[in-house]
């Protein structure tokens, strides 16, 4: 079975993990779920798992992250399975699907737009922003300032949006706040790297200050553990 209930440091707003397509071709530096698979003797080049396609949905009103163990819309993913994966959420009835990718320009790909119109009740579409600068040097993914624009043209065109900051390098503020302000995400997460150190981490009072913006836009958020301690970092500067 595909499915798997999430845990660990999965995105807190899932409940299940789906891997119906596995892999990658971004080659991010920090990227934990290639460093596992390589662990495990097996290259990470994107794969697809039919079978799994066969699974039935846990019908719990929940959310499901597809491809937690990958990038279903890298350009190593051919259409025809992403084609696929999306005609079987199609079927379901009371879940909702996180599409979470670095590589948001091919949710208009002409097939796939008229795909993801097809069940855009159904789902979230999500991309990852580490940083507002050039993150040549940490993957091949498109910059984030790409992402960011491809999931704006998303929100315009009617379809629920989630944000992942993380692993959380550093940026400029100004740039942050103005596109989260047009992508308009129903909930973002937020989280510095964890099993690596190849990102340069934001400054605390930089964190701060963002995280003070979303309160103070009244947007909904979710901080990682391994920054549990802002909330009462910006209360003692209030004090």
């Amino acid at each position: 079975m595909g499915f798997n209930k999430a845990k660990g440091r999965m995105f807190k707003s899932v409940a299940w993990t789906w891997n119906p397509c596995a892999g990658c071709t971004h080659a991010c530096k920090y990227c934990w779920a290639e460093s596992l698979t390589r662990r495990w003797g097996k290259d990470f080049a994107p794969v697809f798992r039919e079978k799994y396609l066969q699974d039935k949905f846990p019908n719990d009103g929940s959310w499901i992250f597809v491809g937690s163990m990958g990038d279903l819309f890298c350009e190593g993913m051919e259409t025809e399975w992403i084609l696929k994966v999306l005609k079987k959420i199609e079927t379901a009835e009371n879940n909702t699907f996180l599409l979470q990718t670095k590589n948001p320009l091919r949710f208009s790909e002409p097939h796939i737009s008229y795909a993801l119109e097809d069940i855009k009740d159904k789902i979230v579409l999500g991309t990852t922003l580490e940083s507002t600068w050039d993150t040549s040097d940490l993957t091949k993914a498109p910059a984030p300032y790409e992402r960011a624009y491809s999931l704006m043209n998303s929100k315009r065109d009617g379809y629920k949006t989630f944000l992942s900051l993380e692993p959380l390098a550093d940026f400029d503020l100004k740039f942050l706040t103005s596109w989260i302000r047009r992508i308009k995400p129903e909930a973002i997460e937020i989280g510095l790297e964890n099993y690596t150190s190849f990102t340069k981490k934001p400054s605390p009072s930089l964190i701060c200050d963002l995280v003070e913006w979303l309160d103070k836009n009244d947007h909904t958020y979710i901080l990682k553990e391994n920054l549990d301690w802002v909330p009462q970092a910006i209360q003692e500067a209030i004090q």
